[in-house]
């Protein structure tokens, strides 16, 4: 079964990549991540790429201002700590940006395969000198 593969395969290479990209970026040189609702400390590879607006929402499955490290007690058994989430958005990257994502989140978004990608280029350029 040869071929292209689909774009679900795509936006599942993608969803890894940039899972990653969100877990890595503000870890340590040795690997160490915060969880951004509650503060734990954990390796990268243990902690998870919470979604503020959930993963359902395509406009913004893949802005890194509405994914952020999350231990795996926030993001699963504290359905995201969606409070916490908030207010770590506002503050790390303002009231406007919070707004806009608040705003992007209804908006359909059909993703086209060049868009996927390129996307999955550009995270993986970007993980490229991040803390393994």
């Amino acid at each position: 079964m040869g071929g292209k593969s689909t774009l679900k395969t795509r936006m599942n290479a993608l969803d890894d990549v940039f899972s990653e990209f969100i877990r890595r970026k503000d870890s340590t040189p040795q690997g160490t991540a915060r969880c951004v609702t509650c503060g734990a400390l954990g390796h990268w590879k243990t902690m998870q790429a919470g979604h503020f607006w959930k993963r359902q929402y395509k406009s913004v499955r893949w802005d890194p201002f509405n994914v952020n490290c999350q231990c795996v007690r926030c993001n699963n058994f504290r359905g995201g700590a969606e409070a916490e989430h908030a207010s770590y958005i506002i503050k790390e990257y303002g009231l406007v940006v919070f707004e806009e994502l608040e705003e992007r989140h209804r908006q359909i978004k059909k993703w086209k395969r060049e868009e996927i990608e390129g996307l999955i280029l550009e995270y993986r350029t970007k993980l490229e000198g991040l803390p393994s």
